[in-house]
This record gives structure tokens, sequence and C-alpha cells, in this order.
């Protein structure tokens, strides 16, 4: 399975955003699956934004993978343990990692180019900020 580099590196950084922000935004997050130090960096504006279109790709996920990603970047654990949690064996967990980056891939070109996300009801839990999507 090889994974397209920018998305990765665009859900790294979504996923330290989203556990700063769950923690106040004090810069400390509580725990990250890809951050070796998670101390006091950066942030801009455009960082943050960036963040916040990966965020509402994300959501516009269908649940599986949805899912997948979650464990994947914003939960510690080896993959066997991430994919028992999501419920699956391990294949089934790197296909729908796979193809949640294929999907994030093509919103974000579609976000580019100025095409709409997908419209999908938001749980709380699935939502930062109380924005109608």
């Amino acid at each position: 399975m090889a994974l397209d580099t920018y998305v990765t590196s665009r859900l790294i950084q979504w996923a330290d955003w989203r556990a700063r922000r769950l923690d106040g935004g004090r810069g400390y997050p509580k725990k990250c699956a890809f951050v070796i130090n998670p101390g006091g960096g950066h942030w801009s504006p455009e960082m943050d934004s960036n963040c916040y279109e990966v965020d509402m790709v994300v959501v516009a996920l269908i649940q599986d993978r949805k899912d997948a990603l979650m464990k994947c970047y914003t939960e510690t654990g080896t993959k066997e343990q991430k994919a028992k949690r999501c419920g699956c064996s391990v294949r089934t967990y790197d296909l729908r990692l796979e193809m949640a980056h294929r999907d994030v891939l093509g919103y974000l070109n579609d976000v580019a180019a100025g095409v709409p996300l997908p419209v999908v009801k938001v749980e709380a839990e699935d939502r930062f900020f109380t924005m109608e999507v």
C-alpha cells in the first residue's frame, strides 16, 4: 500500500491541529499518533485554514473510511490494535485507509477547483466548530 505523501502530510498536520483544538488550543495535545514533539509550534492563519479544509473533507467521508483515518491519524497504537478498534481485519483496515486517502485527494482537488463538498449530516462529535456543512 503506497499512500500519497501530499495527502499523508496534510492529514498529519490536520491530526496535530485537531489534537490542539480538542485540548483547548493550549498547544500541547494529549495524544496524537504522529506527533513526536507536541510542544508549542508556530500556527499561522494559513495553517489553520488548511487544516480546517482537511477537517471538512474528513467529515464528508463515508463512515468506514472516516473511522480508519481517525484511528490512523488521531489515535495511538499498532496497526493491529487500530484495525481491531475499527472492527475489521488488518487487510480491510489497510484497504479502507487507502480508499480514504484517494477520497481525501479527490475532495481536496475538488475544493481547489471550487467544487462544493457533498452535504453530509454532521454529528456533534465529528465537528470542531458549530457550523453547517
